[in-house]
């Protein structure tokens, strides 16, 4: 039988408009494909939370939540109804992968994981947004019409193929964390070979590689690999005569990247997930199972509803185009302000060695005592806290709360923040003596951040965090009050 690659692109005139092609019918094995194996990686995810204890640590346990500008209203639910709802995730995963109650399955692994998402900002990762987008696609696109429960069930709904556009839009969110990936990392600190250098020197421990790990070249080496990765495997994937050469690339380097970096089920999904890059009937042929010869390209015009949904689409495609740019908008670098860093795939950019103090006054007795700040929050949430000015800024309204609730009626917050940002010099990033009560969370920028200054050093700055205060001749406020 011969059963071509993409009938429906390669049967398309040349004159015909693209925006026709998006209706063009194509074989719909690949996103077959597609939403199986990301169902899997989601009910990975889920698995490694309940298998972990991760739910009740970074949920049921943890007293305070860090939360999303905008999203404060998301907060985790109490007690066991937080397992309960990955126990769901994990059973609207099963469905979309069976492609069982297809549309419910996908809207309610949509709403449930996006829920555990923005419930606790101290989890982010640019790959658990990735995650929750595709999860939003989904439901949006036909993925049950073949190999599914529903198709089998409902014979008059299936079908063999599936409108261009269903397939380009998962190409568009794979390309998304490669493009831009590699674009964030055109600055002057990614081509000086920083944060490389530090990444990789934590795994100087492993068998063969260890020893090369923490010499400079190999960060040289890796920081520009990284980069000609990034800004080009995208056109090589759309490329048939170096589609398999980029894809082993990237198999590669993902895998390098999971023994490198604890980035848990990323490098995994992205390994199955690029597979989306070759013809769309490419399980076919692996299977060698070619399309049964009744089967004919629909030609049918697009509904009203069709239409509708294709609009939501491009709404969500220009949208995730313009929003990763945002940080261009803000002055000053946000590796160190943080303005503009999330949600943009702007990862691996940053190394922060952290010294913060929080200092709680009560203005009516003029006794200042320290925030034990350690002792408040959890591991994740700490290092989440101490690199964004933003998570600071809501930290101190949560520590005023407290110290209301314990009588005292008049609080006033400080803290004192010394970064050093990729081994650069420590300095100040808010002024000690600013009250953090009189700021508030906003998109727009935040003035009372202070400008990083500090150049790039030929060695990294070498002096263990407590010493920071004096080797700066900073003073810390005098305590009062023993807390």
């Amino acid at each position: 039988m011969n059963q071509p690659d993409e009938p429906a692109m390669k049967d398309a005139h040349p004159s015909t408009p693209w925006w026709r092609r998006l209706w063009e019918p194509c074989d719909i094995a690949s996103v077959v494909f597609f939403r199986i194996a990301f169902a899997g990686v989601m009910l990975w995810h889920v698995g490694l939370f309940l298998s972990r204890d991760w739910v009740t640590f970074y949920f049921t346990d943890s007293p305070h939540h860090l939360s999303y500008f905008g999203f404060e209203w998301v907060r985790p639910m109490s007690g066991e109804r937080m397992q309960q709802v990955f126990y769901l995730m994990g059973l609207a995963a099963i469905g979309v992968g069976l492609g069982w109650f297809y549309r419910l399955s996908a809207i309610v692994l949509f709403v449930t994981y996006t829920y555990t998402f923005l419930a606790e900002a101290g989890l982010f990762q640019n790959h658990y947004y990735m995650m929750s987008l595709l999860a939003f696609l989904l439901i949006l696109i036909p993925a049950h019409r073949s190999f599914s429960v529903d198709a089998t069930v409902v014979p008059e709904r299936a079908s063999q193929f599936i409108p261009n556009w269903c397939r380009w839009v998962l190409m568009f969110m794979v390309a998304l964390p490669y493009v831009y990936g590699g674009i964030a990392k055109l600055n002057g600190d990614w081509l000086q070979a920083m944060p490389v250098g530090f990444w990789i020197s934590y795994k100087s421990d492993l068998l063969v590689i260890g020893p090369y790990l923490t010499q400079r070249w190999m960060a040289w080496a890796l920081s520009y690999a990284g980069l000609i990765f990034d800004l080009s495997i995208v056109p090589l994937l759309l490329w048939k005569k170096t589609r398999w050469f980029a894809y082993i690339a990237a198999t590669l380097f993902h895998l390098m990247n999971a023994m490198l970096f604890d980035i848990d089920v990323f490098p995994w999904m992205m390994i199955l997930l690029t597979t989306i890059y070759f013809s769309a009937d490419w399980p076919r042929k692996l299977l060698r199972r070619p399309l049964p010869a009744t089967d004919s390209v629909p030609t049918a015009a697009p509904t009203l509803g069709q239409r509708a949904v294709l609009g939501v689409v491009a709404l969500f495609v220009v949208w995730q185009l313009v929003f990763p740019l945002r940080h261009w908008v803000y002055p000053g670098d946000p590796s160190w302000t943080e303005e503009g860093h999330q949600f943009a795939w702007r990862m691996m950019l940053r190394n922060k060695n952290v010294f913060i103090r929080f200092y709680a006054t009560d203005v009516a007795k003029g006794e200042t005592g320290e925030i034990p700040v350690d002792r408040m929050l959890n591991a994740l949430q700490l290092r989440e806290l101490v690199v964004s000015p933003d998570q600071i800024v809501a930290t101190a309204r949560l520590f005023a709360e407290m110290a209301r609730q314990a009588g005292i009626e008049q609080v006033e917050i400080r803290a004192v923040v010394l970064v050093s940002l990729n081994g650069r010099k420590p300095q100040l990033m808010i002024d000690p003596e600013l009250d953090l009560l009189t700021v508030d969370r906003t998109w727009g920028h935040q003035p009372w951040i202070v400008p990083l200054t500090e150049p790039l050093r030929a060695e990294p700055w070498d002096v263990p965090t407590d010493q920071w205060p004096a080797e700066l001749g900073i003073e810390l406020p005098e305590v009062t009050v023993t807390n």
